[in-house]
């Protein structure tokens, strides 16, 4: 019978041994969602609140493109375009729970003003300035919260290589994203 419980009691625990172990592995892509409400075109999803273990593409609403870092670098300063969607790892964005869009999952989403005035959308080491936080907004714009513009595809381009901006928030569907 005492053989038996321990049994039981072990198995009834493998499933919070195995969540440790995944959260050890990759702590940024267990955080919760629970700042996004109906994120994107799914008018049945009111709440995602569930925990993501992985990335997943971001898809402009007017291109029908995916998030892409340039080349799939990991290199500082490599600028994010739209591309064609192809699951591959630069095209897997995880939103943590500090407000950060992380690929590679140690690099962030990050806007860059340039003493010129020119504003590139550019991955970097995740560092918590407030150029690497973003908020994904109920209506699929996402917004830089260091300068509150949102996300977008500049003059509504659909082509591969387009360069993202950041602009006043205008709901655009160059400015609007869903994830896939």
């Amino acid at each position: 019978m005492r053989r038996r419980l321990s049994a039981l009691l072990a198995v009834a625990a493998l499933p919070m041994v195995i969540a440790s172990l995944l959260l050890a592995v990759r702590p940024a892509a267990a955080a919760s969602l629970t700042q996004v409400t109906n994120f994107g075109n799914n008018p049945t999803n009111t709440s995602l609140t569930s925990t993501l273990t992985t990335g997943s593409a971001i898809r402009g609403v007017g291109s029908g493109r995916c998030l892409d870092v340039t080349g799939a670098s990991q290199a500082n300063g490599t600028p994010v375009q739209i591309w064609d969607c192809n699951g591959q790892n630069n095209q897997q964005w995880t939103p943590t729970g500090t407000s950060e869009l992380r690929v590679y999952d140690n690099k962030c989403l990050e806007v860059y003003q340039s003493a010129t005035g020119i504003v590139t959308v550019q991955i970097w080491d995740c560092n918590g300035q407030n150029n690497q936080k973003w908020r994904l907004n109920s209506d699929g714009s996402i917004t830089a919260l260091g300068s509150n513009r949102c996300l977008e595809v500049p003059g509504n381009a659909t082509a591969n290589g387009t360069r993202l901006s950041t602009q006043s928030c205008n709901g655009g569907a160059n400015q609007r994203w869903t994830r896939t």
